[in-house]
């Protein structure tokens, strides 16, 4: 049915049929500009993990503690290039853009250039998208990789070149470069060559083996870094997944996960309600020369990382923790599109464009509410209020007054050191949770030379301060520290501590 060009909304539908790619442009561009500008308004403090980006990127190891290093390096890289440190408030919305796009070429592969448009625009009812896009870490930073690893790996099934095998084998390395959690897209890219008819053909050919040695190449040094380390960070993982100790844990924990994954994804989901609410034949709308192969392929895509995540949580008793959901469903919405059809209905066309536009509006409006609004009904502190440059020009003062020497190692609790790592203008090393293990770039010899401050915020364990002490003998504590937080309405204020190792010659 036609609707008139008056009608509110028509007009957005009519110039997506035209221009599709420009549509999409003009979506990309906001989208970037929007999440990038507007955290920097909203928050005075750097965010928990942006501050960690800077931190520790400066140390440029093949791997930390608890992550691999590639979003760490790229957040320093970015620093250094501008000199700014707002900079990093770039990156996650960048990350999210490049996912986009790497979905659009993917869709463009296998159906219409308007419902390969509709399926990126529903990514932007996806919370991993915009709310949490901000916090740049090892979560956004697998977006871009994971969605062009995607289309690699199709286009090298599908057109057997070898370059398109080997760019998939190193785009999944970059995958692991950024989180491990990467093994779920790499068992599902196994077990679909494993079990799909037409993909497990090309076992015959040299293409899954250029695209392991790509793999392997692109992370071997990665893996050098994880077994100099003694494997760390799956310590890490390990300890921050909770873990089952009755047995109904094992049915609650998967409910939990995806009722939790549903949450975020909501949105999006209701965008396809409006598109598709009446159950009717539809055309079909994959142009793809093998549709059969291309819908499976992307069913994949859509619920195999999902599964496979599930299942090995499940087989090790594990909660999954929410925000390894971030790159699972890039592709969900384009699978909708697969199944479901094409969306004739002009009317439910400008509904979905109508309500589009209206959460690509309220959901940065909500941001800036929450970010603003809530300490005026709330006394919750957080990251983003914290006053991390005057408590470090207060610190670093001390510091200076007592020993008249350079700051160059700062050791405490994590978000207290961050901040002073990245405010402080020597910009010192840092001793993650003041333990030298857990930090292989810092010389201890070298520590006691130089002398080290210790920062933390107040009620911290008594257990720890004692391990400090023993690790860092003679500290000099300082007194109470009550600074405020930044907010619109005063809360109660920031309680720090710090102390004092100074020089041994």
């Amino acid at each position: 049915m036609a609707l008139p060009d008056g009608y509110r909304g028509a007009g957005l539908v009519a110039f997506a049929r035209r221009s599709p790619g420009r549509a999409l442009a003009i979506v990309l561009g906001l989208h970037l500009v929007i999440w990038t500008i507007l955290p920097i308004l909203a928050s005075p403090n750097l965010q928990l993990d942006l501050a960690e980006d800077l931190a520790l990127g400066k140390e440029w190891q093949l791997s930390y503690w608890k992550h691999p290093p590639l979003p760490w390096w790229l957040a320093d890289l970015a620093y250094r290039i501008t000199g700014q440190i707002d900079i990093v408030y770039l990156l996650g919305p960048l990350a999210a853009v490049l996912c986009f796009y790497g979905v659009w070429r993917l869709a463009r592969d296998v159906t219409t250039p308007l419902n390969a448009l509709i399926a990126v625009l529903a990514l932007e009812g996806i919370h991993y998208y915009n709310f949490s896009v901000v916090k740049f870490a090892h979560d956004q930073m697998q977006l871009p990789f994971w969605a062009f690893a995607a289309l690699f790996f199709y286009r090298a099934i599908t057109r057997q070149k070898a370059t398109d095998w080997l760019a998939a084998g190193a785009l999944l390395a970059l995958c692991f470069w950024s989180k491990y959690a990467a093994f779920a897209l790499a068992g599902s890219f196994g077990l679909f060559l494993l079990f799909d008819p037409t993909a497990r053909r090309n076992w015959r050919t040299p293409g899954p083996y250029l695209m392991a040695l790509a793999f392997a190449v692109v992370l071997a040094p990665n893996i050098y870094g994880l077994v100099q380390t003694e494997f760390m960070p799956f310590r890490y993982v390990e300890a921050r997944a909770k873990t089952a100790t009755h047995w109904y844990h094992y049915i609650v924990f998967p409910l939990q996960w995806t009722f939790g994954q549903i949450g975020y994804v909501l949105p999006a989901i209701g965008l396809f309600g409006l598109l598709y609410a009446r159950a009717e034949r539809r055309p079909a709308v994959i142009t793809a020369a093998d549709a059969a192969f291309a819908r499976r392929y992307v069913t994949m895509l859509a619920l195999g990382p999902f599964l496979v995540t599930t299942v090995v949580a499940l087989a090790a008793g594990r909660l999954p923790v929410a925000m390894w959901g971030y790159p699972l469903w890039s592709f969900a919405p384009l699978a909708a599109v697969l199944w479901l059809g094409e969306a004739t209905d002009e009317r439910r066309l400008t509904w979905f464009a109508r309500a589009f536009v209206a959460l690509f509006v309220a959901i940065p409006v909500a941001y800036a509410a929450t970010q603003w609004g809530e300490p005026l009904i709330r006394k919750r502190a957080r990251a983003t209020d914290f006053p991390g440059r005057a408590f470090t020009e207060i610190v670093t003062k001390a510091w200076q007054d007592q020993t008249g020497a350079p700051l160059v190692y700062v050791a405490g609790s994590e978000f207290a050191v961050n901040n002073v790592a990245v405010y402080a203008p020597s910009h010192p090393h840092v001793v993650v949770h003041g333990e030298p293990k857990l930090s292989s770039w810092i010389d201890m010899a070298d520590l006691r030379r130089r002398g080290v401050l210790l920062v933390w915020e107040e009620g911290h364990a008594q257990a720890k301060l004692d391990e400090w002490n023993s690790t860092f003998p003679g500290m000099r504590i300082g007194p109470l520290l009550e600074i405020p937080q930044q907010t619109l309405r005063p809360i109660p204020p920031a309680r720090l501590r710090y102390a004092i190792v100074p020089p041994q010659p």
